[in-house]
């Protein structure tokens, strides 16, 4: 298991067990459910902007000129080759996005299953 992995469900199981202490001490189960699942799915969209940082969404885009301008800009023609190859790369999911994505994901489940 790779160190993002590892971390993330360290930090996730940390939350998890701070949510079954404030249990013990008589929080309701459904206010921790709501802040679980709120900090939960902050978390996974923080990692899925991560996700869509190097996703490459903008590649090939033109630069619109005005009517009356005649200067041209050296990047404005990019062979279709270069730019197929570009967007059509492997997903990349950094470290960073991966660790966010795991608590996330771990902490809305959590907050599923204790409504239930």
């Amino acid at each position: 298991m790779n160190k993002p992995k590892r971390l993330g469900l360290l930090i996730a199981l940390v939350g998890i067990v701070v949510a079954l202490i404030a249990m013990v001490f008589k929080v309701s189960a459904i206010t921790i459910s709501n802040y679980l699942f709120l900090i939960g799915l902050l978390f996974t969209v923080i990692g899925l902007i991560g996700v869509l940082s190097k996703g490459h969404l903008f590649t090939g885009w033109r630069i619109f000129h005005r009517k009356g301008d005649d200067e041209r800009f050296e990047n404005e023609k990019i062979p279709a080759d270069k730019i197929g190859g570009i967007k059509n790369a492997k997903i990349v999911v950094r470290p960073f996005a991966q660790l966010t994505l795991i608590i996330g994901i771990i902490w809305i489940a959590f907050a599923i299953i204790i409504t239930l």
